[in-house]
């Protein structure tokens, strides 16, 4: 129904058409009755027009509100809250990979604990906060002297990593990783991947991006590969 209203101009043209063809062959069809028949197709016409006009009007519209108001990149990248990155609840399998990772092992504690409760897996690696890897990450934060404050914030992840018992691995890195990664299920078909890119800036705002194997295959498998790299590299605890 809504398609034949779509074309309505169409529909009420033809049905003019075809009765003053059969009205003609009859030789019923006189002057006035052409006349109005003619007006009546021409303002079906113009009915017709203004209302492709109108719906070409919304859609533009509706093209401009979407470019304005979340550009592209906006799309992709993201400023995670503290915590909400990715669910981990009812997780079975899960990777974290950072520089310290101290807001976010403290964050998803009760879910990392409930996974290892669970029976599944838990892998960590951060920098090593006894190594030279501490300056190396205050240079990388354009913070030279920041050295401490790194390793003042590695260690309560560990204590707290600590206080956890089941399949839990945890690895130290004698560099600074790119990136964070925050891998759940990674072998299952709904397995989801954060990736962090990591600011320069002290402190600074970081930008995230959320994959999911179904969905985002080639960059899933790209940061996956760079997971297991950066877990191989690490020395365990």
């Amino acid at each position: 129904m809504a398609r034949i209203w779509q074309s309505f101009d169409l529909v009420v043209t033809l049905a003019v058409s075809l009765t003053i063809g059969v009205l003609g062959m009859l030789g019923l069809a006189g002057g006035p009755l052409l006349s109005g028949a003619t007006l009546a197709t021409l303002a079906a016409l113009a009915a017709g027009s203004l209302h492709s006009r109108l719906q070409t009007g919304r859609l533009l519209e509706l093209t401009r509100r979407h470019l304005v108001e979340k550009p592209p990149a906006d799309r992709l990248l993201h400023v995670p809250a503290p915590g909400t990155e990715i669910d981990l609840a009812h997780a079975t399998e899960i990777d974290i990979v950072g520089v310290t990772l101290n807001r976010t092992v403290r964050n998803h504690a009760a879910a990392l604990t409930q996974c290892l409760r669970r029976g599944g897996t838990v892998r960590i690696a951060v920098i090593d906060p006894h190594g030279e890897v501490l300056g190396e990450a205050a240079r990388r934060s354009t913070s030279p002297g920041a050295a401490g404050v790194f390793a003042n914030r590695v260690r309560p992840t560990l204590d707290l990593l600590d206080t956890m018992t089941g399949r839990l691995e945890v690895r130290l890195l004698d560099f600074v990783p790119a990136f964070g990664l925050l891998a759940v299920d990674r072998h299952r078909p709904g397995g989801r991947l954060g990736v962090d890119i990591y600011s320069h800036t002290f402190d600074g705002t970081e930008a995230a991006l959320t994959l999911r194997a179904g969905r985002d295959h080639v960059w899933y498998q790209h940061f996956l590969a760079e997971l297991d790299q950066i877990w191989a590299a690490g020395r365990p605890r």
